[in-house]
């Protein structure tokens, strides 16, 4: 696992509820044209609904940013970039930096099973695997809905959707973009419900918040082998209170 993750990089995505208004505006025209533009807009929204993504494989790069409140007050320890590698219901989020620390991110959605790995070059591995309780807050705090838009915006050679996201928990929203035409489940994060391939999307993982947007995207088949812990005997394994204090405390930095 170790020689394999140092190959590659990152970290997350995911779907919704359409709520598609405007169908029946045309109350008051007279009927035969009220008619038609009520059959043709209803044609237009039964499209949109039933609009599917498949399942695909890929590598995702994203470049990060942070906001200057961020609670880890040296953003030299910060990671940069990072890398989503998908395929079905499996993902992984790997984050290296200058060859030394590689921090990843195991997404077994099938199992609804999450492991973190910290690998360290020069002192020790660390890792952790949600509880229950651990998944539960991730995915529900914040909470969040989402209104699905018309716009749409290139990134990284993919044309994308817009979607507003609803933050219920701390009474705000912001913007995202996401590639419809392919399925990525992530489980364990507020996007567990939004089953598309996230572009462009605001995330927090260990208490960091961070803007994310893709850079690169290649959809050619993946090396599986990303999604396992290859010889779990290397790694420390502690909870994730433990986890999130040894990262906080890195002395060499993540990007």
């Amino acid at each position: 696992m170790v020689k394999n993750i140092k190959k590659k990089l990152v970290y997350f995505g995911i779907p919704v509820g359409e709520n598609l208004p405007g169908c029946f505006f045309c109350y008051s025209i007279n009927m035969p044209i009220r008619l038609l533009i009520t059959l043709i807009l209803l044609a237009g929204c039964k499209n949109f609904k039933e609009q599917k993504a498949e399942t695909g494989e890929g590598i995702i790069t994203y470049k990060i940013s942070y906001s200057e409140d961020n609670p880890y007050k040296d953003k030299r320890f910060l990671p940069g970039e990072t890398n989503l590698v998908f395929k079905e219901t499996m993902a992984s989020f790997i984050t290296s930096g200058m060859g030394i620390i590689q921090l990843v991110n195991l997404l077994d959605n099938e199992h609804k099973k999450y492991t973190s790995l910290l690998i360290n070059s020069f002192g020790d591995n660390f890792a952790f695997t949600e509880t229950s309780e651990d998944i539960n807050e991730q995915e529900n705090n914040p909470k969040y809905s989402f209104e699905l838009t018309d716009d749409k915006k290139t990134i990284a050679g993919l044309e994308c959707n817009k979607a507003i996201v609803s933050d219920l928990t701390n009474i705000k929203s912001f913007d995202i973009y996401y590639y419809s035409k392919i399925k990525v489940v992530l489980g364990n994060c507020p996007y567990k419900d939004f089953n598309y391939l996230l572009m462009e999307y605001n995330d927090t993982r260990y208490g960091l918040p961070m803007h994310l947007i893709a850079v690169k995207a290649d959809l050619s088949p993946i090396d599986t082998t990303l999604f396992q812990v290859e010889d779990p005997g290397v790694y420390n394994w502690v909870d994730k209170k433990t986890f999130i204090n040894i990262i906080k405390n890195l002395k060499s930095p993540i990007y």
